[in-house]
């Protein structure tokens, strides 16, 4: 991981996410950037007063971060609209990571349209959302695994952030002929079903491992049939992660109120930090 960018808008969760970009920055040597983003909508006067005052507000931040003094995060104040700004600017830049923060939901209607939303939907970088204070590195990490593309792309990123901890792919199957068969005759297709998943699950394992080439974590697999949230949700309480990853494909539309759904639940109500990845 080379570069980071955290996006800010000066709030107290901005703050974890800022502390959490310049401890991700040390660790990996990383190059970072903090940017805020001005509205153009402001007279001239007044947008180069909020800029000034969030420039030297960011510095202020900073200087309160002891790790900060080694990374020297560049300040970026950019004048524009918001996600699409960020998104920009990221790829401005190649960065590795987009680091934000959010308030917490306690429903999934009311993440949409927040930046972090936007940001995850429409660019094209992992995003981590810091809804925690930062205690230390990440030591454990839930991957959510549909076994595409997108959430490789996710637990090869997670496996990166959580490199000295342990990492869990938990996959949901889906119980087949509910309507039709009791579960003594449902049993044998969850045992072929399991055994494939496994097998495809331990590939997944070796191709991530791969990626991170020295520093690789811990690795175990969960793979139980109901509902995804509900077996999220199961394995959270279970190993208490302090990083949940998934991955989405991040389109609009009914794909995205179907396929999306789960992102969305995760990132309105986790029980910790969550990071967002989509295949390139």
């Amino acid at each position: 991981m080379k570069r980071i960018l955290m996006a800010t808008d000066l709030s107290e969760r901005s703050d974890r996410a800022l502390r959490r970009a310049v401890a991700l920055a040390s660790a990996f040597r990383a190059e970072l950037e903090v940017v805020h983003v001005v509205e153009e909508a402001w007279l001239e006067a007044i947008t180069s007063q909020i800029e000034k005052t969030a420039h030297d507000a960011i510095a202020q931040q900073l200087q309160s971060i002891d790790a900060a003094k080694s990374v020297q995060p560049n300040i970026k104040v950019l004048r524009g609209w918001d996600h699409q700004d960020i998104i920009e600017r990221s790829r401005e830049l190649d960065v590795d990571l987009i680091v934000l923060g959010v308030h917490r939901h306690k429903a999934p209607e009311l993440f949409q349209g927040t930046t972090a939303e936007r940001v995850i939907r429409h660019g094209d970088r992992p995003v981590l959302v810091v809804k925690d204070p930062v205690s230390g590195p990440y030591r454990k990490a839930i991957v959510a695994v549909d076994l595409s593309a997108h959430s490789v792309a996710a637990a090869s990123c997670a496996a990166r952030l959580v490199s000295d901890g342990h990492v869990c792919f938990v996959h949901a199957m889906h119980r087949p002929f509910v309507g039709f068969l009791g579960r003594d005759s449902q049993e044998p297709h969850l045992r072929d079903e399991r055994t494939r998943i496994g097998t495809a699950m331990d590939k997944m394992i070796g191709d991530v491992s791969a990626v991170c080439e020295s520093d690789v974590p811990e690795f175990s697999k969960a793979v139980d049939a109901g509902d995804v949230r509900g077996i999220l949700r199961a394995n959270a309480d279970r190993l208490k992660p302090d990083l949940i990853a998934v991955g989405t494909h991040g389109r609009g539309g009914v794909a995205h109120a179907v396929l999306g759904s789960v992102a969305a639940d995760i990132l309105a109500d986790a029980p910790c930090d969550v990071l967002v990845a989509k295949a390139a």
